[in-house]
């Protein structure tokens, strides 16, 4: 038996404005956003707010997960998006986050998380 494999997608945004980013109702906005947009199904979010600044935020997908950690003392932030047989599901949240949050300038990273089944 065979499975399509999953996709995990890491990007790293800097430039980022970092009031957004130290915005935990913004960053609770985006991740809604690019759940709907793209057609994933959220479980459960949590997200935690640091004194004096930074977020950390997961979602909880049928199909995985996303997360974010940001940095806004340096204007960065952190990007994991997993998905299981929804490669272009995952490319399309992804594609909200970096509308959303404007990076100035981003890395990112596509791989291939396979399958291997034998009976």
């Amino acid at each position: 038996m065979k499975r399509k494999p999953g996709t995990h997608i890491l990007v790293e945004m800097y430039g980022c404005d970092e009031k957004k980013i130290d915005d935990i109702f913004f960053v609770k906005k985006v991740f809604r956003k690019a759940i709907k947009e793209s057609g994933l199904k959220s479980l459960k979010s949590v997200f935690y707010k640091f004194n004096p600044q930074g977020i950390t935020g997961v979602a909880l997908l049928t199909s995985s997960h996303i997360s974010i950690h940001t940095w806004p003392e340096y204007r960065v932030l952190f990007l994991d998006i997993f998905a299981c047989d929804e490669r272009k599901k995952a490319i399309k949240a992804m594609e909200v986050f970096l509308k959303e949050f404007q990076p100035k300038r981003y890395k990112k990273k596509i791989l291939s998380r396979g399958y291997i089944y034998q009976r």
